[in-house]
């Protein structure tokens, strides 16, 4: 069977334009969190403020919060784009007398961190590395942190406190490239092996994405194809900013600019809230709003899908899949495939799939996926139509259908192909005889 593929804007998790939570983490509200879901975000970006403890440790009331805010989040249907902060200027003075931590109290910090962050894992998107300089943004460090040893020392902190399954993004190109001069394998990134990406909070702003990339023409090049060439191991996003804040910056604001660049480095995530004059207005008044909207991140549809007409029950069901990615870049999240058989009734038997990790279905080409479960010795005999899902893999969010990925497919009244909201999932339009 075939299927079509549909045009249509919907939100899907992990991915898109984010805003900002209305206060910082600690203070993130449940009416925030539905806010922004009501709205049509699927991600917050999430400032945890540790400016009171640059020589303290954290309390235990802060903890707290914490715990209440990815539980706001999980409450809400939203995923968190999180960064630690140690100030956060407003001014040029007080950009210039920013300050940071010691590098042993920003691992104290992380240590305390680490608990709370593994247990919600499942709320969490990505993290951005913060902690260092002004902005948390790796630069003018008050206490030496992005000398060559202190950087590394903070990402293996940051490493070791993040999920194993979660990415952290780094603000600097070169600091990625000393890491890891050759980049890995996907497989490296699918096995959890690779886990550090960039976040440019100069997106298109001037020739060096205001000292994102090196003034050097030979030395820009190289860091702009690492980075995209990273894309599609660890996520790419960020925000645009000032041009002003460089000398004869030309800011890269057409349609053009941002189709290619969005998929010249798998843009996943954006800033909706910063910059909107020079760059989100110009994208709409030149109608590319809906195609950028529609492209960040990834966009699968199934094109193809074939399955035997009946299976006896104890037996595996084997589908054989054609599967398209339109967006600009892949899950990076772990994410389960779930078979969904519904009888006439309308009760329906949710099966896990093995065979087919949806991170590894990249952008730019179709792909094939075969997905196999085994029929229960308990599924009652006769017919049932075939559903397919991709939920999320945390079992605290398997269930809830807010967090599936809604496939880039039309409904289609003729074959019986629709997606259902109610259960987060695509009907194939076919069906099978269980005996």
């Amino acid at each position: 069977m075939s299927f079509t593929a549909t045009d249509a804007e919907f939100p899907n998790p992990e991915r898109g334009f984010y805003r900002w939570a209305w206060n910082d983490l600690g203070g993130f509200t449940a009416a925030d969190a539905q806010d922004a879901y009501n709205n049509g975000y699927r991600l917050v970006y999430g400032r945890l403020n540790l400016a009171n403890y640059r020589t303290t440790d954290l309390p235990a009331s802060l903890l707290t919060q914490l715990t209440t805010a990815f539980a706001n989040a999980r409450g809400a249907g939203i995923k968190l784009v999180i960064r630690a902060v140690y100030n956060y200027p407003e001014t040029e003075t007080d950009y210039q007398n920013a300050q940071d931590a010691s590098l042993t109290r920003v691992q104290s910090h992380l240590n305390q961190l680490k608990p709370v962050l593994q247990a919600n894992a499942d709320v969490i998107a990505y993290v951005q590395a913060g902690f260092i300089g002004a902005w948390g943004e790796w630069h003018t460090s008050s206490n030496q942190l992005t000398t060559e040893a202190n950087r590394t020392a903070v990402r293996d902190a940051l490493l070791a406190a993040v999920p194993s399954t979660r990415f952290i993004d780094v603000r600097y190109p070169p600091y990625v490239m000393a890491w890891t001069p050759t980049l890995p394998s996907l497989q490296s990134a699918l096995s959890g092996a690779y886990r550090v990406g960039v976040h440019n909070d100069c997106f298109l702003a001037s020739r060096t994405d205001v000292g994102t990339y090196d003034d050097n023409s030979s030395a820009q090049a190289a860091q702009r194809d690492y980075v995209a060439r990273l894309g599609d191991l660890a996520p790419f996003g960020g925000e645009t900013c000032n041009p002003a804040d460089e000398a004869g910056a030309v800011p890269r604001t057409s349609c053009a600019d941002i189709l290619a660049e969005g998929a010249r480095y798998r843009l996943t995530y954006l800033n909706d809230e910063y910059y909107r004059d020079l760059f989100h207005a110009r994208w709409i008044q030149n109608g590319c709003m809906a195609e950028v909207k529609r492209k960040m991140g990834y966009r699968v549809q199934l094109v193809s899908a074939t399955h035997a007409t009946s299976a006896t029950r104890g037996q595996v069901l084997t589908l054989d899949l054609t599967v398209r990615n339109t967006g600009w870049a892949r899950m990076f999240n772990p994410r389960g495939v779930q078979v969904l058989l519904r009888d006439a009734s309308g009760s329906v038997r949710k099966l896990t799939a093995t065979g087919a990790d949806p991170r590894s279905w990249l952008p730019g080409a179709d792909q094939a996926a075969s997905v196999a479960v085994t029929l229960p010795s308990d599924l009652p005999a006769g017919p049932y139509s075939v559903w397919l899902a991709l939920p999320d893999a945390e079992r605290s969010l398997a269930a809830d259908v807010r967090y599936a990925v809604r496939w880039a497919n039309a409904d289609d009244a003729v074959t019986g192909q629709k997606w259902d909201a109610t259960l987060g999932a695509f009907s194939l339009g076919s069906s099978i005889e269980v005996k």
